[in-house]
């Protein structure tokens, strides 16, 4: 009796098999939308939850959920770019929204971190490594402001300005220019425009970087100062316009920590315990500056870094203590006494 041989032609899934396979697909495509859209509310868990009960580690960083009496800036891993994550009391406001290339990525851990709903999104200039998330942002979440920086020198019709201009005009968000003073609510505490920019008379001669938003949060005794990629000059004229109201617990280095920004003028009045720096691993602009580095020791700022430890998360709390979480390291330091 011969063999059977064993290059004969592969059997046909059968009709079952094939349907089967359809209605897992289905149903896994509406599980996943279900957990995007409303995972976190009620009995349904969202992604880092759902990783957790597996004992899996979760691809997106921890987006800490702040307690009473709490609140949590949490500094996004975009790479050579900004995007910085304000929580309290159940709301958001997101400044700034990192690079086109890391667009995808800070949605993705947006939805993972339970975030549906920004109360405010602030551009604090229109330079790409800032913005270049945003349209998506704005297509992605229900976004109740927008907060714009002077754009008079800024071409507000093609390129990525363009696109997010025209994002919110799609989705129907209301955009608000800053002005100095300008003040909104996020959960327990208060996020106050502090300087609008350097705008120079001939519009031609603007430094864009100049012209960012200067903003500080404040929840009790806990501060955020974040000046965006303001230079020394603009870091002088706020000095002028806010210099006593710029103690804060928590800065953002400026500029990605380059020594066109983060002047020892400033640092002396900011005074902060800790300094975050958002810059992109080995660099081509060489952030942070080893100059600003030694002037962040010589202050005794306590410094954290996205490029060598991902996305941070600072928990401050109104009596000023803070605690520090990276996502590179999945270790929690403890909570530090107020200054």
């Amino acid at each position: 009796m011969a063999k059977r041989g064993g290059n004969g032609p592969a059997p046909e899934l059968s009709t079952r098999t094939v349907v089967l396979g359809v209605i897992c697909a289905v149903l896994l495509a509406v599980g996943s939308w279900a957990i995007d859209t409303y995972g976190g509310q009620g009995i349904l868990p969202d992604w880092s939850e759902l990783y957790e009960s597996f004992g899996l580690e979760s691809p997106a960083p921890d987006l800490q959920t702040p307690q009473e009496g709490q609140a949590t800036v949490t500094f996004l891993d975009v790479g050579q770019g900004d995007s910085v994550l304000i929580s309290s009391g159940g709301e958001y406001c997101l400044i700034d929204a990192g690079t086109q290339q890391s667009a995808d990525t800070l949605v993705e851990d947006l939805w993972a971190g339970g975030v549906q709903t920004l109360d405010l999104l602030v551009m604090t200039h229109p330079h790409a490594d800032h913005i270049g998330g945003m349209d998506d942002v704005l297509e992605n979440f229900e976004v109740e402001t927008l907060l714009l920086p002077d754009l008079s020198a800024s071409d507000t019709e093609s390129g990525l300005l363009g696109r997010v201009l025209q994002a919110a005009e799609k989705t129907g968000t209301p955009c608000v220019q800053a002005e100095l003073g300008w003040q909104q609510t996020v959960g327990e505490g208060t996020l106050t425009v502090l300087y609008t920019g350097l705008m120079p008379d001939d519009k031609e001669d603007v430094n864009l970087n100049d012209t960012s938003l200067c903003l500080r949060y404040e929840l009790g005794q806990f501060s955020y100062l974040c000046t965006g990629d303001a230079e020394a000059d603009a870091e002088e004229e706020l000095i002028l316009t806010s210099g006593g109201s710029l103690s804060s617990t928590l800065f953002k280095a400026g500029h990605h920590g380059s020594s066109t920004s983060n002047t020892q003028a400033l640092l002396s009045l900011v005074r902060p315990q800790v300094a975050v720096v958002s810059c992109g691993l080995d660099n081509e602009y060489g952030h942070p500056h080893a100059e600003v580095m030694d002037r962040f020791a010589q202050n005794g700022i306590t410094v954290y870094r996205t490029d060598e430890q991902g996305t941070v998360t600072v928990t401050g709390q109104a009596d000023g203590s803070w605690r520090v979480q990276t996502s590179s390291v999945q270790t929690e330091e403890p909570l530090a006494p107020a200054a």
